[in-house]
């Protein structure tokens, strides 16, 4: 069952990278190509780009846990 373990947790960081890059390429977008688009496409992109940074914050905040748990235990 190891294997199914590491195997989400690589899904898990698949997704975040996935996620961070998408965000970027909306970034990029809204900053360089905006006149482009039309209002509603911008708003659309935007918000897509909030639900990215949410998913992106929660798993980075994950993380953090999972680093302080592991220097909490190295430390006792």
């Amino acid at each position: 069952m190891k294997k199914k373990k590491e195997s989400s947790e690589e899904n898990s960081d698949q997704t975040f990278e996935r996620s961070f890059k998408r965000l970027e390429e909306i970034l990029n977008k809204l900053e360089t190509e905006v006149e482009d688009y039309s209002l509603e496409e911008i708003i659309k992109n935007y918000q897509e780009g909030l639900q990215l940074l949410k998913i992106c914050r929660t798993k980075l905040s994950e993380a953090e846990l999972k680093i302080e748990k592991i220097s909490t235990e190295q430390q006792n």
